[in-house]
């Protein structure tokens, strides 16, 4: 190669090269071919050094590229899972409280990359403010249905979870707000108790003022009597926590109360049997005793009451039922009520 570009380059010719090292004068020859030779060795040496250069900064900007396509990887997942957040809200469905506070908090993006997930976040948000006017609605009917009982909403929206979380997206914090209180109050429903204490049986005694069975006259009846077959089951009507659950000596004869929490309780009472101690913890629509006629009772059946903060309320419009509620209430109209199945413990007896 040195030969060729000696022979055929103009640049390439002999030259003479002098220098004087102060006795006498000297001089070298350097022909076109070893100068053609020189030019090939530099341009070898040029040639490694690009490429180790090449070599060093490569690997730098394959991370560079790596850690830019994490990014976008992970801003995608979080839009991915921001959906599927978003779709199970407007569905009603139960969403970990966590996992919707983070929703609100994206990863950073390098610059120049913010412009790619713009229409989809913008779309998002949009989403975000329906499912939030969703919820919204969804806790007004549910504090509406809780006012008609005569309970107030605020009885069951306590403060608490994961708010402090929810940074970033002021619409998705404004959705995880609506969300959670909205939860809070669907938590703090299971206090009511709105269940059927028992599955089948006779509406025999209202709550209010009633002509006494014992004393045959006006007197107040804290609950309402439902009548069977002495051993029918008895069911809890909310969670709660047992309270008593042994004889009463104020007309209740076998008692079990729950405190449901939140002021609220229930009392099942002339239990022939119970099932459960005190301080065990129930759900709704557990056993927990057997109808009977123990105690100040004309007969086989079930005193109940609730009563919030200590107060005695109409059970009635608790019962989720319609057809149960329905049927009450013919009965309720009905003279040909089952005089047998009467009790309850006296006005202002021991309670």
């Amino acid at each position: 190669m040195a030969q060729t570009l000696a022979a055929k380059s103009a640049v390439f010719c002999d030259r003479d090269l002098f220098f004087h090292d102060g006795a006498k004068l000297h001089r070298i020859r350097l022909s076109r071919q070893f100068q053609a030779l020189l030019f090939v060795v530099l341009m070898a040496l040029v040639g490694w050094s690009a490429y180790a250069t090449a070599r060093m900064v490569v690997p730098t900007a394959g991370a560079e590229f790596a850690q830019l396509e994490q990014a976008t990887e992970l801003r995608a997942r979080q839009i991915e899972q921001r959906q599927q957040i978003l779709a199970a809200i407007i569905a009603g469905e139960h969403v970990d409280a966590a996992v919707l506070a983070a929703s609100s908090d994206l990863a950073d993006l390098p610059e120049g990359l913010e412009q790619r997930f713009a229409h989809a976040e913008l779309v998002q948000a949009a989403q975000a403010e329906l499912a939030a006017a969703s919820v919204d609605a969804r806790y007004q009917n549910a504090a509406s249905e809780l006012k008609r009982l005569g309970l107030s909403p605020a009885r069951f929206t306590g403060v608490g979870g994961p708010l402090e979380s929810a940074r970033g997206d002021p619409t998705f914090k404004q959705l995880f707000t609506s969300w959670k209180k909205l939860d809070n109050l669907q938590n703090g429903a299971i206090a009511v108790p709105s269940d059927k204490p028992v599955k089948n049986a006779a509406f025999t005694s209202g709550y209010g003022v009633r002509s006494d069975p014992f004393a045959g006259r006006a007197a107040m009846h804290a609950g309402i009597d439902l009548a069977g077959a002495s051993g029918t089951a008895i069911y809890a009507t909310a969670d709660g926590i047992i309270s008593e659950a042994a004889w009463n000596s104020g007309g209740y004869g076998n008692l079990v109360k729950i405190d449901h929490g939140r002021g609220i309780e229930t009392r099942y009472g002339h239990l022939s049997g119970i099932l459960v101690k005190a301080g065990q913890r129930v759900q709704r629509g557990q056993l927990i005793g057997r109808m009977g006629s123990t105690g100040r009772s004309t007969g086989s059946h079930l005193h109940y009451e609730v009563r919030i903060e200590g107060r005695a309320v109409n059970p009635i419009p608790f019962m989720k039922s319609t057809d149960y509620l329905l049927a009450m209430q013919r009965n309720a109209g009905s003279e040909a009520m089952d005089a047998v199945a009467l009790g309850g413990p006296p006005s202002g007896a021991k309670r």
